[in-house]
């Protein structure tokens, strides 16, 4: 039984306020839920808590005891465990090596084999069953964050910090994650729980500590409140504003009214991807499945990132197969990729140069070559206040925003700076709160009422079924259309899983 007390937590990241004066009490045996917009402060106040980050002022308690968290060691031997956003494992190793992986209480000599066994044990506990000698690299992501979840009850968590875990999951696993953590509050563990999905924060948890631009805004139980009421918590009053309670579903699609679609694959195969043929009319077209079934290679093949070993792709009625990146862009091709690290931003230029990427050859960033420092200001000024994205300017590097205000970055780019034919989608309101997913799905729907083909791309099956005119479903590697809307949630589940 560990509780654990942050009091009077600050922290501040040269002039913007991470936290301010934040304290929490989590209660032994119960799930705790930390809600907030992108930038409230919740990432920041765990990673404190797991010794990622040092804070400027307040102190942690466990048990009643102070007590000084350095580092994720530190916070490992007090009982303290947490499964990252983006996963930290070592692919090439097996999933026993990941979970003993700098492990220093293991003896000199080590049993694999009752390791193993053991391994197995607390993997049927929570009915999370993983094979022990199965690499990384060939589990799914919902395998993966098994092992992450099991590695920190490996080394006896007693309150396991989980950071958006349902983020990259299908209908099912989230259900067995779940249970799995309703099965950790009857072992009499902790759990912290970071989500944006209201629903299923409501549906588990037992308190709810919401925060708001760094500050604790309400505090109380789960039992009676609504995903209404934490909405309007976590936002506050902003007049003016779009309603984030208002987001329309799409309308039916008329693409037969289309003869020319705006993007056509036919039989289009690469690494990773088998004989797809699609088409793209005025409308959303929803690709679902579980991560690594041949989503990313779909996304690269169409704007460019990645070569065709076989069939065609047009752009309305220019064949587009041999095209490179940069023609395709400026053939009116937007991306949003699923990688905003590695894809979508340069982590050292700042919010204004990042804006103007891509774009930055063509008015109004440039005139006869020259770059107009001045209007890519002012345009990214202008951005910053529509995506509400948090910085303390745009001449800030944008490596110093969280995760949600860089997608933010990415968004604006590519939504608002052009006027892209088709947007190339790839899980664009990942890491996103409920006010900014809100804004990108009218943004999205506003496009595509314009005229814009949209292939949306998501691990969010709720996403898809909300915005989707049509849905398709990749599972290793290959297309099958579904009836959509004459189907259900279960159907297109089974499909991810590859069940006919």
């Amino acid at each position: 039984m560990t509780g654990i007390a942050l009091d009077h937590i600050s922290k501040r990241f040269d002039r913007v306020v991470a936290l301010d004066s934040v304290s929490i009490r989590v209660t032994p045996g119960r799930v705790h839920g930390i809600l907030g917009e992108n930038g409230a402060g919740k990432s920041t106040l765990m990673n404190v808590l797991y010794g990622l980050v040092r804070p400027d002022a307040g102190r942690i308690e466990i048990d009643g005891r102070p007590i000084a968290i350095r580092s994720p060691r530190d916070a490992i031997r007090h009982g303290i465990g947490m499964v990252h956003q983006h996963f930290m494992l070592a692919d090439a190793m097996t999933v026993l090596d990941n979970v003993l992986l700098g492990d220093m209480r293991q003896a000199q000599w080590l049993n694999r084999r009752a390791a193993a066994d053991a391994l197995r044990r607390l993997a049927g506990d929570l009915e999370m069953e993983v094979d022990p000698y199965a690499r990384i690299c060939d589990l799914s992501v919902g395998q993966q964050q098994r092992v992450e979840i099991l590695k920190a009850l490996h080394r006896d968590a007693q309150v396991l910090i989980l950071d958006e875990p349902t983020a990259v999951l299908t209908p099912p696993e989230t259900d067995q994650l779940l249970k799995a953590m309703s099965r950790l509050r009857d072992q009499g563990r902790s759990v912290i729980f970071i989500s944006h999905k209201l629903g299923e924060v409501v549906r588990i948890c037992d308190d709810l500590t919401v925060l708001r631009r760094g500050r604790v805004a309400w505090e109380g139980p789960a039992q009676g409140a609504t995903a209404e009421e934490l909405a309007d918590r976590m936002v506050g009053a902003r007049n003016g504003e779009f309603d984030i309670h208002r987001v329309e579903s799409a309308p039916s699609a008329s693409v037969s009214g289309n003869p020319i679609p705006v993007l056509q694959l036919a039989d289009a195969s690469t690494s990773g991807l088998h004989g797809v043929s699609l088409h793209v009319g005025r409308e959303i077209l929803g690709i679902a499945g579980v991560d690594g079934n041949g989503q990313q290679e779909l996304a690269e093949l169409v704007v460019g990132l990645r070569r065709t070993s076989g069939g065609t792709i047009h752009l309305g009625k220019t064949e587009i197969t041999r095209f490179d990146a940069h023609t395709r862009a400026e053939l009116g091709i937007g991306h949003i990729p699923n990688d905003r690290k590695r894809e979508g931003l340069v982590a050292a230029m700042s919010v204004a140069e990042n804006t103007a990427l891509k774009h930055h050859r063509r008015a109004p960033f440039s005139r006869r070559g020259i770059i107009s420092w001045r209007r890519t200001r002012q345009l990214a000024t202008r951005l910053t206040g529509e995506f509400d994205i948090r910085a303390a300017s745009v001449d800030v590097p944008v490596a110093n925003l969280s995760g949600g205000n860089q997608q933010k970055v990415v968004l604006a780019r590519e939504l608002a700076v052009a006027s892209p034919k088709l947007i190339v989608a790839v899980n664009p309101t990942r890491g996103l709160d409920i006010a900014a997913t809100a804004y990108v799905h009218e943004q999205l729907i506003a496009r595509r009422n314009a005229g814009c083909g949209i292939l949306l791309i998501s691990s969010e099956l709720d996403e898809l079924m909300t915005l989707a005119n049509r849905i398709g479903v990749l599972y290793r590697g290959r297309l099958t259309m579904t009836p959509f809307p004459n189907t259900t949630v279960e159907s297109i589940g089974r499909l991810m899983a590859g069940l006919s």
